[in-house]
């Protein structure tokens, strides 16, 4: 309860719960306002997502509901939307970077643990808030 959440793109938030300097590995909840999409991106490994609340997809044929668990394969290329009537609120656990791209494909930026970790830090120290340690392997007491 003591991580903050912070705007990762507009109506798009994140919490971030572990990121792992070792493997790269991503644990963030991410809180999005309905009827958004979240940029075309590219991940080389695999994303496993939890839907804690609202609704969204990839426009496949299928809706993710609260409850429901997707696992995305490595090599993967997608924009989720958001698509009920209330915020969605997603954990997900990401292995390695998401490589944001443009409508021709090409590579636009690549967020990874580092790039989290800073906006993170860039956060805390314009909300003059204390950031916790989350690189360490130390369990966070609440």
């Amino acid at each position: 309860k003591e991580l903050p959440w912070f705007e990762w793109f507009p109506g798009h938030h994140l919490k971030l719960c572990k990121l792992n300097p070792i493997t790269g590995q991503i644990i963030t909840f991410i809180k999005s306002q309905t009827g958004v999409s979240l940029a075309v991106h590219f991940h080389p490994g695999t994303v496993v997502v939890y839907t804690v609340q609202g609704e969204w997809t990839y426009d496949e044929g299928w809706v993710a509901r609260a409850g429901d668990v997707v696992f995305e394969v490595a090599g993967s290329t997608h924009s989720p939307r958001m698509c009920g009537k209330e915020e969605t609120i997603v954990f997900a656990i990401i292995e390695g970077a998401l490589e944001f791209r443009d409508e021709n494909g090409n590579v636009t930026f690549v967020e990874n643990w580092q790039t989290l970790l800073k906006r993170y830090h860039d956060f805390c120290a314009k909300e003059g808030i204390q950031p916790v340690d989350i690189t360490s392997f130390e369990p966070i007491k609440s």
